[in-house]
């Protein structure tokens, strides 16, 4: 029935959505300045691409809350959450490289790497 698979993705998903999805959807401003970010004058540009990048964020998280309820059925959202988790631990190992992002953002290096493993982990098995 792939129980841990479901539980794994629920909590992920949840994870996800209270502290990255919803946040930088609705006020991208504030979840920066929290993090650590510098607010620039202009944030037009910034609020434009945090909303639009929590409006990608929150179909992946709904998506997840999906795939948990069969995971084997919706194995493909366990593939889509290990290439996001890819490509978002590349941009924070890029940013820490450049030394252009504040600590919280060096921290989700691990947080990513975790997921990305668990992710792995998690991944159903046949039923069959």
């Amino acid at each position: 029935m792939n129980t841990a698979s479901s539980i794994f993705m629920v909590v992920t998903a949840t994870f996800f959505l209270l502290l990255f999805g919803l946040p930088i959807f609705i006020s991208p401003m504030r979840w920066a300045r929290r993090i650590g970010w510098e607010i620039p004058d202009d944030t037009d540009l910034a609020n434009y691409l945090g909303r639009s990048l929590g409006a990608l964020a929150l179909p992946l998280i709904i998506l997840m809350y999906i795939g948990a309820r069969d995971p084997w059925k919706y194995r493909v959202v366990f593939d889509l959450a290990i290439l996001s988790g890819i490509f978002l631990l590349a941009v924070h190992v890029y940013g820490f490289m450049k030394k252009s992002q504040p600590l919280f953002e060096h921290l989700e290096i691990i947080m990513y790497a975790g997921f990305l493993l668990l992710t792995w982990y998690f991944y159903p098995c046949s039923p069959v």
